[in-house]
């Protein structure tokens, strides 16, 4: 069920219990290839995990043009904290079905993995996806 809510700041896509787990990467990247990867401008969606690594809410947080997305920290975390998340996953697209991260990416990645860390609010995976193919941070261990 996709819900579009209203805040001061403006609208926010949300799907709430899409009745999916997080338990494999193969998984959520198939997933998220599905839900966002082929669409024409970058999605940038937070993946809010309970403790048992159920997907609680999967929130689209910004949407930008068909080379980049901007998302602060502040936003990430406000969603995983407002959804009483224990864990969370990131991700965006690609539009031009490229799923290499850039170093901007990297730089993205790694501020939020410190933060989170402060937290105790785990950040288990960064996903870039297209149509036909995703990429996992986790997997590259590189998180």
């Amino acid at each position: 069920m996709t819900m579009i809510n209203t805040s001061p700041h403006g609208y926010q896509l949300r799907e709430v219990a899409p009745n999916f787990t997080a338990n494999s990467s193969t998984a959520v990247g198939q997933y998220l290839q599905e839900h966002i990867g082929r669409q024409l401008q970058e999605h940038f969606v937070v993946l809010s995990l309970n403790v048992a690594l159920e997907v609680i809410s999967l929130d689209t947080i910004a949407i930008g043009q068909i080379t980049g997305v901007n998302v602060m920290p502040r936003e990430v975390f406000q969603i995983a904290l407002l959804n009483n998340a224990a864990s969370i996953i990131i991700t965006h697209n690609h539009p031009s079905g490229h799923v290499l991260p850039s170093q901007t990416d990297n730089k993205f990645t790694q501020r939020l993995k410190k933060l989170s860390d402060m937290m105790h609010l785990p950040l288990r995976d960064h996903f870039i996806v297209s149509g036909k193919c995703y990429y996992s941070y986790a997997e590259n261990e590189q998180l």
